[in-house]
């Protein structure tokens, strides 16, 4: 994953790999371990996070896609999905590792071979968990990015999983 340095400020929108989007309101200072250190405040629709300054150049945070990255993380969507492992224990640790991918296609693809796997078989707790995560989070940056509504994003992700899901063999 490549490093992107970016120039952050109060009111700008950004995307984090285990968070998803959020929008810097302000800034703050806090003292760790008798070092005084300035974080950017990020609000997302379930938490308030503290970035550390030094860490907008991480691969952890990205700025928002475009619409024509949607336009191509729907094409991957809909694709024919990929066989998840069988085994619970790998298939767990490939799908916790992909989900703190903050590339929008790698998330794309994982969210529908997720889909795939839940309507070929029933998933973990813990799977669908994540799957449900991932789907809010792709919705909200693609309803930020796109200027669309939650149900028209929705609507488009459904179809496009659904496309994808039209050649499976179901057990």
């Amino acid at each position: 994953m490549t490093k992107i340095t970016l120039e952050l400020s109060e009111g700008d929108w950004i995307v984090h790999n285990r968070h998803g989007l959020g929008q810097i309101t302000g800034m703050d200072t806090k003292e760790l371990l008798g070092d005084r250190k300035v974080f950017y405040v990020v609000k997302t629709d379930s938490i308030t996070y503290w970035l550390p300054i030094g860490e907008s150049a991480s691969d952890r945070i990205r700025p928002v896609a475009s619409s024509e990255a949607f336009a191509k993380a729907a094409e991957v969507i809909s694709q024919e999905p990929e066989a998840l492992n069988e085994n619970f224990r790998r298939r767990l640790a490939y799908i916790q590792e992909k989900s703190q991918d903050s590339d929008l296609m790698t998330k794309a693809a994982l969210i529908r071979d997720m889909y795939a796997r839940d309507v070929q078989k029933d998933v973990h707790i813990n799977e669908k968990k994540i799957l449900d995560t991932l789907k809010r989070q792709f919705l909200n940056e693609w309803i930020a990015a796109c200027k669309i509504s939650y149900d028209e994003a929705e609507s488009l992700l459904d179809q496009a999983l659904q496309k994808s899901i039209e050649k499976l063999k179901l057990d």
